[in-house]
């Protein structure tokens, strides 16, 4: 079984080696205390399994078991956490497993079973409803950074940061107003439920706009508009199926 170690504090890393590393068919492929780190290394390793904590800066663990499994649906991820009351909820949202520290050999031992198991069982639909309630649990709590992709890098994008994003090609597009674009594999769905409202507004179908960094607005026909958005060429549509909401936004 190969796994790979993700806390971003050093003792809880080097403490869960220590449990592991007693069992003799288990190859730890790398531990990180950065969690963008540790998704690129993922993504170029492939391990079974990965312990991961809930509870670190800028990323939190169910983030990263949402942009984990994204990536490969099989991936067993186990939570570890000091805290009892993100354990439960996690554990809901969870069919692997949820271990509190501190850890003990019984503990340690109950999930690695529990990975060779689901690793023999392999139910693809299984992992994909897990997905989908760690993504539900991960858009409760307030986004800080965006993991965002670019020429096979993954990267961590302020919000505040983003003038628009776009629905292309299946994918979404995130525009920076330095020019600077990344692509998610989330939906503008899942970005309008998690992005700041207060700040961010889905003005069409296949755009969200950050209403701070809107430049110009050009009347447009059927009383629409376009939008210029600071630093950027292209120019964003307002629909008409927005365009009232815009309007009260801005007091049009």
């Amino acid at each position: 079984m190969k796994v790979i170690l993700v806390d971003d504090e050093k003792a809880g890393l080097e403490n869960l080696h220590y449990y592991l590393s007693k069992y003799g068919n288990i190859e730890i492929l790398g531990m990180y205390q950065d969690p963008l780190e540790a998704l690129q290394g993922i993504i170029d390793q492939k391990p079974d399994a990965v312990f991961l904590d809930i509870m670190m800066p800028e990323m939190s663990g169910l983030e990263a078991a949402s942009e984990i499994l994204k990536f490969e649906e099989g991936i067993k991820i186990v939570f570890v956490t000091a805290f009892d009351e993100y354990a439960i909820k996690a554990f809901e949202v969870n069919a692997i497993d949820y271990v509190l520290k501190p850890y003990s050999d019984q503990r340690i031992e109950m999930a690695i079973n529990r990975i060779n198991k689901l690793m023999h069982e392999n139910d693809p639909v299984k992992y994909k409803k897990k997905h989908h309630a760690i993504q539900f649990e991960a858009m409760q709590n307030e986004i800080i950074k965006i993991p965002v992709w670019k020429d096979e890098r993954i990267f961590l994008c302020d919000p505040f940061e983003i003038s628009y994003l776009s629905s292309e090609d299946g994918n979404v597009k995130i525009s920076i107003s330095n020019g600077e674009t990344y692509k998610s594999k989330d939906t503008l769905a899942y970005f309008e439920s998690r992005l700041d409202s207060k700040r961010f507004f889905r003005c069409h179908k296949s755009f969200i706009i950050n209403t701070a960094k809107i430049k110009e607005i050009i009347p447009w026909f059927n009383n629409t508009y376009l939008l210029k958005m600071e630093g950027l060429n292209e120019q964003v549509p307002v629909s008409r199926y927005y365009i009232k909401s815009f309007k009260k936004l801005f007091d049009l």
